[in-house]
């Protein structure tokens, strides 16, 4: 297992090239290399574990993948556009129940998390969203990333492995408030230089967080 668990350590430079290549000069392939190549990686190390409870990122992923999908082909279709983030929802509930198995929720941080979403939300997104179904999409997309990344930090893992998967979901989290702030508000700045890095760092700071469980 030890020798198993170098190889997919050293593996993981293979998402990592793929982020760096698609930073340099996008390419909607060498993009979906990141988090299929995590995925991947994860699964790999799946197999010899005894719980099995990495299927549920790897689940995860491929809803990733897949709301990735939609979203970069939607156009402008609006059902193409709230099916992505429906997929991206079932990836969140992958995440949260991976935690959840492995940890608990941390109250305080999860009230925080919604308070300040919460506010975001109202003041914000909603007067900038008048369509009602995907106004509706984004609030419950809203919602359990909150809780994803309230329960991260309550996972009975090694201290770095903790901190790199509570690290990964922020970057989700964050990655997809810029996308928010940039979509809905036309607020833009740090959706071109931030959106993608973040969104690649995910990623990969939760699969080197699953490496390094498996120790």
């Amino acid at each position: 297992m030890k020798n198993l668990n170098h190889l997919s350590a050293g593996l993981l430079l293979v998402p990592l090239t793929c982020a760096v290549l698609a930073l340099v000069r996008y390419n909607y392939w060498v993009h979906a290399g990141v988090p299929v190549t995590c995925a991947i990686l994860i699964g790999f190390l799946a197999l010899k574990e005894v719980s099995r409870t990495k299927w549920l990122l790897i689940a995860a992923l491929a809803f990733s993948i897949a709301g990735d999908w939609m979203l970069k082909h939607r156009g402008g279709d609006v059902l193409m556009f709230v099916g992505g983030i429906a997929l991206f929802f079932v990836a969140h509930a992958g995440f949260l129940f991976f935690c959840l198995k492995h940890g608990k929720i941390q109250g305080y941080l999860l009230i925080a998390l919604l308070a300040g979403y919460s506010v975001f939300f109202v003041w914000k997104l909603l007067p900038a969203i008048p369509d009602t179904t995907l106004l509706t999409a984004v609030q419950l997309y809203t919602l359990i990333s909150c809780f994803s990344l309230a329960v991260a930090p309550g996972l009975r893992l090694p201290f770095l492995a903790r901190c790199l998967f509570t690290g990964g979901i922020a970057c989700i989290v964050f990655s997809d408030t810029l996308i928010a702030c940039c979509e809905f508000l036309h607020v833009c700045g740090l959706y071109h230089s931030l959106m993608m890095p973040t969104y690649y760092a995910a990623h990969i700071l939760i699969t080197a967080a699953v490496i390094i469980r498996s120790k």
